[in-house]
């Protein structure tokens, strides 16, 4: 049973409110008034205010964007992002949604599919490719010139469909035959294929929780489950519970909270985590026969339901690639949690994505943001931190971090691409603020940590006629590249939330009206990388937008250093003079800091230089 119980937080600001839920069905928040700080995380951001977000990347010309599908029914997933498209080989590709036409009872509700035939798309679906309704399609490749999509079925069983001549062929239905004893459904899948021409399928999925009518399995309210066909689908192994996900460590798991990888030979990787559990990286180097269970982060919530009055946690949307070499890089979304194991506090402006990579150790149990981007695990943020200025009343509920749904692609060149969703300024027509596709990218070194590109998040989804007043969101990218872009499917429409959370949660704030849904896939151009040295990869030297700005007080600007070395800040005005002059010697390798005290400068516009040697990079301030 939901309660709805008021927070009040003693830190002299105003008082906010946040819903409680019942701590293992997270998808059914409900969420109230967000915070109304100036910054929820405390981190000391280096992109912040001032930067709008739709700035034109692309550089091809707007409109061109294909859409695959058009869909009433507007919930992707209720967490982490499925692989929901796939580049081949030969250039083509093939692309799925949960798609429906209806706009409350979804009964025609399945897979809508499109493919690309190396020069244009077919027409979009009038019609799931299932017999029966279904949802939450996983798209894959299969034999020789095939594919195949796995999606549940809403009473009880996974249904699989194989086409062995994509794009032309019909569609072959099977259901998945072995569900556990004691299970009448599973839920939420997710799959990947490896193997002699893509015949081995491995399938991950959850038993159904008792808040959606299920039952406990092995002492779980929603267990984790793997399994497997080595044969094409003709035969299936029985139903395991990887290494450590078992009821002597966790008393349950949340739908979609988890992604695989794209495999890397008989490598097999998964990650899960939410606010409630670890975050977790299983591994299996054997095709799946056996798994190593490793901790990224250990969430203070404990199985006797102590925790902490307040803590940065994951927000259980999640991303893995695996490198050239095997190693698993994973990616999540930040938020918070206050609370016990019964009541559950969303602070809605807490924001960041987190990276960790195999040759790392455990995180911090504290997640503190500030650690975390000195570390080099905080890589993304809200590109326009104005953001968490919005009024309470114009922040969308999405039930995730307002940087959420990562997704990590490496090519065979080793360069890593990180994109996401982030909340945006821009307003919809009942004000409600919407989101954006952005990005980052990088190179692995030789020790397989990233060397990110540079410092710019990219607005993907930045074309500022087609997309300035869309809401963008639920990215899926096809975990293979062409070499010049990264393909990601999305959902794109003109308003900030999704219709089908709030049928179900009347006090969230967005969307409450059904209207089309475009499924579009947007080419993110590669980067112009001239070489991929350590020194190339990454400046040597970057500076960060002072942080807050505007600012009436003190603002503090983050500047990187590859080597060590003289450092030296000075403020200007409009004419050039010099106002401060500021020097750190010999500062060193890594995130540097200057604080600027602004209250004695009066308001206006000023500018700030940082120099190191002979190089200088100049930022503007705003003074209040």
């Amino acid at each position: 049973m939901k309660k709805l119980l008021f927070l009040m937080l003693a830190l002299g600001f105003t008082v906010s409110t946040f819903a409680q839920f019942d701590a293992w069905v997270k998808k059914d928040a409900k969420f109230m008034a967000p915070m109304t700080l100036r910054n929820a995380t405390g981190v000391d951001l280096p992109v912040v205010g001032q930067q709008t977000p739709n700035g034109i990347v692309s550089d091809k010309s707007v409109l061109t964007d294909p859409t695959t599908a058009v869909t009433v029914y507007d919930l992707q997933t209720n967490e982490t992002d499925l692989i929901r498209c796939y580049l081949f080989p030969d250039g083509t590709m093939g692309a799925t949604c949960t798609w429906s036409t209806q706009d409350a009872s979804w009964t025609d509700r399945g897979t809508g599919y499109n493919y690309f035939d190396g020069t244009a798309w077919g027409n979009q679906p009038t019609a799931r490719i299932e017999t029966i309704r279904t949802g939450w399609p996983n798209y894959q490749p299969f034999g020789t010139g095939g594919e195949l999509v796995i999606a549940h079925e809403a009473t009880g069983n996974l249904v699989m469909n194989i086409c062995t001549a994509k794009g032309t062929g019909s569609w072959t239905q099977t259901v998945l035959p072995n569900l556990p004893t004691g299970v009448a459904t599973m839920l939420w899948p997710r799959v990947v294929t490896n193997g002699p021409n893509h015949t081995y399928i491995h399938v991950i999925a959850l038993t159904e929780p008792t808040a959606n009518g299920g039952t406990a399995y092995n002492g779980m309210n929603g267990a984790l489950l793997y399994c497997n066909s080595l044969d094409g689908g003709n035969t299936w192994s029985n139903w395991i519970q990887p290494t450590g996900l078992t009821s002597a460590n966790y008393a349950a798991f949340g739908g979609d909270t988890y992604s695989f990888a794209e495999p890397h030979g008989d490598t097999l990787a998964f990650t899960i985590g939410d606010g409630f559990y670890d975050q977790i990286l299983e591994k299996s180097t054997d095709n799946g026969t056996t798994w190593t269970r490793t901790v990224i982060w250990n969430c203070p919530y404990d199985l006797s339901g102590s925790s902490p009055h307040f803590f940065y946690a994951p927000d259980g949307t999640n991303a893995i690639a695996l490198d050239n070499s095997g190693m698993a890089h994973v990616a999540f979304g930040l938020t918070s949690d206050s609370g016990t194991n019964t009541a559950w506090y969303y602070h809605i402006v807490v924001q960041g994505v987190v990276y960790w990579n195999e040759h790392q150790s455990q995180l911090r149990q504290d997640l503190n943001p500030d650690s975390l981007y000195a570390t080099g695990n905080l890589v993304a943020w809200l590109k326009d931190t104005n953001v968490l200025y919005l009024p309470a009343t114009e922040f969308t509920y999405w039930g995730t971090s307002l940087t959420s749904n990562p997704q990590l692609v490496i090519d065979p060149n080793n360069k890593i691409f990180l994109s996401y969703a982030g909340a945006t300024t821009l307003l919809d027509p009942n004000n409600y603020n919407m989101r954006h596709i952005f990005g980052r990218d990088g190179v692995l070194t030789p020790t397989g940590n990233p060397l990110w590109h540079n410092d710019t998040l990219v607005d993907i989804t930045g074309d500022w006629i087609q997309y300035n007043f869309a809401e963008c969101v639920y990215p899926s990218a096809s975990p293979t590249t062409d070499g010049n872009y990264v393909y990601i499917l999305f959902q794109c429409d003109d308003y900030g939330g999704s219709y089908v959370k709030s049928l179900n949660e009347t006090s969230w704030q967005g969307q409450t009206t059904p209207d089309n849904n475009n499924m579009i896939m947007i080419q993110w151009s590669y980067p112009i990388w001239e070489g991929t040295t350590e020194k190339q990869a990454k400046p040597t030297f970057s500076v960060g937008q002072n942080f807050p700005n505007p600012v009436n007080g003190l603002t503090k600007v983050n500047v990187y250093l590859q080597n060590s070395g003289d450092l030296s800040l000075k403020v200007t005005n409009l004419t050039g003079q010099t106002l401060m002059n500021m020097e750190k010697s010999n500062a060193h390798s890594g995130v540097n800091q200057f604080v600027i005290d602004a209250s004695q400068l009066t308001s206006g516009v000023y500018f700030y230089t940082v120099k190191q040697g002979d190089k200088s990079i100049t930022k503007k301030m705003i003074v209040e």
